[in-house]
């Protein structure tokens, strides 16, 4: 028996070694797999293969991409996962610490603390996300103050809202009365949310019978304990060990004929009647655009710590069969519903006719349009807009009201107009253009804002991130492409050595812009000529004096000034057989060579969504900002002809697959 004894504890010993080995082999793999990129280094630390921490990573690398940091051309990333081990969680905790990367993202409370603790003293930038409660991971976060946490370290909370599944519970079957639950007292994460859980079963007389495990191999055998003790149905929290043996859980459930309803979603499409928690792809999206902001400087003692619970209601139908008590679906619960699995296990994600029943009848919603003056691309927005309200439920046919005011193309106009506006008992205000925000994030007092066509709300002054901003105003910015511009630039002028470009340097949207394409330009040795003008009736003059400096080609961004100006701009191009590029698709048949720009329908419809849902009472405070851009290539062939540019095959192949619709933070 000794000698069995002492072979079982060689074993663990040698598997435990093996998992450190493979996890750091996998890194040496990874470091070397992405061959010659160049760009900051980065490590991803998660704790376990497990369907939540997984979309969270997912999530992490699309805000990384989103913001310009591309895996293998602009960004080295090297991945860590312990497998649920605690041991090997803190060998890569030491090993990340000591190859000194320049960022580490973690995903889970584990990853936070191992990481964390191994970091006191090194200090790298630690953005963490996908954690129930970061004041309990011990690593100096206090509960009172959201800046007050170790300086090289921030991110995001997600605390479950448990009261809300156990109410909902409730409501599915009014005689439930005893609850299981089992979890791992060694997670921090898990033991905060089952004290949550004590605390609104009391509330709601409901009997929580715990059982604990250390590992995941004893979750089927705790979970068949609860079922025999009588429970009516089992929770999951934030457990992950429990997450990871999931499948054992709901077949001991099963076995005893109750439901399992948990606060982590997707865990329905796995056997849960119900899940009700937050979006972690899009937690981990917004930890993957902080870190970005890391990556090109942010000062992380300058960010709270907050928590951040993009809310979703995923429902299986299918599991009502077989269930020995009577529980319920009803039909107001599952227009509530983001996602239901129907009962033959299809999944239907919400729909424009689930949506509108939750807009109340024999009203009338008046929404304000405010922006900087007529043109093509505004008209692209408001159309989406319109269109995507329309499927909300909101009608300008039935229940809703536009009125839009313009400011004729004079900046000094808007701030009268955003006053004009909140002082209208509007429900909706909608700012479109950048200037047109920049005046309603002085102006909106009474009425919410959902702004839209515009390409850096941040430069704006809406906030400080697209999670912290100001408490009336959200909305959809929409950067343009402009690694985009600059390759087919550099394709329809072939050593193009010097572009120039005109811009109003008081609208905060082009200075950004020009700022981030002026080190674009130098990376790729073009010089960026620069002319900057107040007003439209300067705009011919600005471009005149861009030909007299020997450009090769003219780039036009989004300035709102310059495309008032536009067929100025246009016939100086002309005159002077130069190319022009713009980011505004709908002005190329205007006399520009080629557009690489937006969508801005595309946008329009995404801002949609933010205004049904303040118009349906969300607060706007607690809707992150968003970046969605459809990007769009057009090309002028009369104009390419009129220049004698032949069109090379790249650019053939970007018009035939141009439109394609991505996520991201502001630049």
């Amino acid at each position: 028996m000794k000698a069995l004894r002492l072979i079982g504890r060689l074993a663990v010993g040698i598997t435990l070694i093996i998992a450190v080995s493979g996890a750091l082999l996998l890194s040496d793999w990874a470091r070397r797999s992405q061959g010659q990129a160049s760009g900051p280094r980065l490590a991803i630390v998660q704790l376990a293969s497990q369907a939540v921490l997984d979309d969270g990573v997912r999530g992490m690398l699309t805000g990384l991409e989103e913001s310009g940091f591309i895996p293998g051309k602009n960004l080295l990333i090297q991945r860590y996962n312990a497998e649920n081990d605690l041991p090997t969680a803190n060998a890569i905790a030491k090993e990340v610490v000591e190859r000194g990367f320049d960022l580490v993202l973690t995903a889970s409370t584990v990853s936070l603390q191992t990481v964390g603790k191994a970091n006191e003293t090194r200090r790298m930038k630690h953005v963490f996300g996908l954690v129930t409660d970061p004041v309990a991971a011990g690593i100096g976060i206090s509960r009172d103050n959201p800046l007050d946490h170790p300086a090289h370290v921030a991110g995001y909370g997600t605390f479950q809202p448990v009261e809300k599944a156990f109410r909902l519970a409730r409501e599915l079957f009014p005689e439930l009365h005893t609850v299981g639950v089992v979890w791992n007292p060694a997670e921090p994460n898990s033991e905060a949310s089952t004290k949550q859980a004590r605390l609104i079963a009391k509330e709601l007389g409901i009997t929580l019978a715990e059982a604990v495990v250390d590992n995941s191999s004893g979750v089927f055998e705790a979970a068949s304990s609860l079922v025999a003790r009588g429970v009516q149905a089992i929770w999951v929290g934030g457990d992950v060990t429990v997450m990871v043996a999931f499948e054992a859980l709901v077949t001991a459930a099963r076995d005893g004929r109750i439901p399992v309803f948990t606060n982590m979603p997707p865990q329905a499409e796995r056997g849960a009647l119900f899940d009700v928690g937050a979006n972690y792809f899009e937690v981990g999206r917004l930890t993957g655009l902080l870190g970005a902001q890391a990556l090109r400087g942010l000062d992380l003692s300058t960010v709270p710590i907050r928590n951040m619970v993009p809310e979703r209601l995923v429902i299986n139908q299918s599991v009502l069969n077989g269930l020995r008590d009577f529980w319920t679906l009803p039909s107001q619960v599952l227009a509530r519903a983001d996602t239901v699995i129907d009962e033959q296990g299809v999944k239907h994600e919400r729909a424009a006719a689930v949506a509108t029943t939750a807009v109340p009848p024999g009203r009338i919603y008046k929404i304000g349009l405010g922006y900087f003056a007529p043109e093509a691309g505004v008209e692209s927005t408001i159309k989406g807009l319109v269109d995507g309200l329309r499927e909300a439920g909101f009608d300008r046919d039935g229940n809703l009201d536009i009125r839009a005011m313009h400011a004729q193309g004079e900046i000094a106009n808007l701030v009268p107009i955003m006053q004009s506006l909140d002082a209208d008992g509007l429900d909706l205000i909608v700012p479109m253009t950048t200037p047109a925000l920049t005046a309603a994030s002085t102006s909106l007092k009474h009425t919410p804002g959902v702004f839209v066509y515009v390409y850096d709300p941040i430069a704006a002054g809406v906030g400080r991130s697209f999670t912290d901003h100001l408490p009336l105003i959200t909305g959809v910015g929409s950067f343009p492409p402009l690694e985009d511009t600059i390759e087919v630039l550099r394709q329809l002028v072939p050593g193009v050595r010097s572009v120039g470009t005109l811009y109003n340097s008081s609208e905060a949207n082009s200075r950004k812009v020009v700022s981030v394409a002026r080190d674009l330009f130098a990376a790729r040795g073009i010089g960026l000529e620069e002319v900057s003008v107040t007003n439209t009736s300067e705009v011919y003059q600005a471009a005149s004096v861009l030909m007299s400096r020997g450009i090769q080609a003219l780039w036009v961004t989004g300035d709102n000034t310059a495309l008032q100006g536009f067929e100025g701009i246009a016939k100086v191009a002309q005159d002077h057989k130069i190319p022009l590029i713009i980011n505004d698709p709908e002005f190329t048949d205007r006399g520009a060579l080629a557009a690489v720009g937006i969508g801005f329908y595309h946008s329009g419809r995404a801002a949609a969504r933010l205004a049904a849902r303040v118009l349906r009472g969300e607060d706007p405070r607690t809707i992150p900002l968003e970046n969605v851009a459809v990007k769009e290539v057009r090309l002028n062939r009369e104009v390419a002809s009129d220049l004698g540019i032949a069109i090379p095959a790249a650019v053939e192949a970007m018009l035939e697959t141009s439109t394609y619709e991505s996520v991201s933070s502001s630049h």
